[in-house]
């Protein structure tokens, strides 16, 4: 019987088999590769955007919430706001650890007045509404001023004296919250104009210090904006009390913005007034 010997020494199939083996592997490392990696990526990417959004609606917050200023012809009583949710959740929080008190002389205004605030809350990120501000605070690093408030400002006047202008903005009514992924609204309404002081500091009289105490988790926020707002004012920052120019202190999460004016005597004019706001998420 003669055998058949064609296929012996045939390194054909063993060469077309390794082929589709390294085929295979190159393709799923390529797909591990795209899932380690390229997926993550494109996460980041949108949470970014989704982020990038809250910050635009809650500029857009910011600005309807500080429409409704009081008894004032042609303002309107009430706002709307939208807000796309991203995946995120909303909250708005009357009865948050926030307060605003202002000192000035001996006097008081309202005692620590709770302000409350709202949030945006995307994972480990937070965007917030407070006192008028917008406060971004990511996952690592400290809360700043992202949009700063219209209803405080500090500004130089004649001669050595300052304008220290506070229009408190305390939101009531109740808690409210909503999430996903869908379209979420805020209704404003205003229903009050200086309710706790109904005599406020009379801006027409010079005083000689003001002290701005806050009280808030993002008062970091709060300690870089008055600094920046103070000096811009021109006045000194100073290591202590003092008498001229100004001191920042924090103690926990309370901040105290002590203001001393330009020059020694009285020389700061104070404008103090509050504005109730009812504010809730559908």
């Amino acid at each position: 019987m003669k055998h058949n010997t064609g296929f012996i020494g045939c390194d054909g199939a063993v060469a077309t088999t390794v082929g589709v083996v390294l085929v295979i592997a190159i393709a799923t490392t390529m797909i591990a590769a795209i899932y380690a990696v390229g997926v993550p990526m494109l996460a980041d990417a949108r949470h970014n955007v989704n982020i990038q959004n809250a910050q635009h609606y809650f500029g857009i917050l910011q600005s309807d919430i500080s429409d409704l200023k009081g008894p004032l012809s042609g303002v309107g009583p009430s706002r709307r706001t939208t807000i796309n949710l991203g995946g995120g959740s909303i909250a708005i929080m009357p009865g948050a650890a926030s307060y605003v008190q202002v000192n000035y002389g001996m006097d008081v205004f309202s005692g620590a007045l709770g302000v409350g605030n709202i949030e945006y809350t995307l994972e480990d990120d937070t965007i917030i509404y407070e006192n008028g501000a917008v406060i971004s605070r990511f996952a690592f690093g400290n809360p700043a001023v992202t949009s700063r408030p219209s209803n405080i400002f500090i500004a130089p006047a004649d001669g050595d004296n300052t304008v220290v202008h506070l229009r408190i903005i305390k939101l009531g009514g109740t808690s409210s919250s909503t999430g996903g992924s869908g379209t979420a609204y805020v209704n404003s309404r205003f229903t009050g104009f200086d309710v706790h002081n109904p005599t406020p500091p009379d801006e027409t009289v010079l005083h000689n210090a003001v002290t701005i105490t806050i009280t808030s988790e993002y008062y970091q926020a709060w300690e870089r904006f008055f600094e920046g707002e103070l000096t811009g004012a021109g006045l000194t920052k100073q290591t202590g009390p003092s008498s001229t120019g100004f001191y920042i202190s924090t103690n926990g999460n309370v901040v105290t913005i002590n203001i001393y004016g330009k020059a020694t005597g009285d020389d700061i004019f104070l404008s103090v007034h509050e504005t109730i706001i009812e504010s809730s998420v559908s």
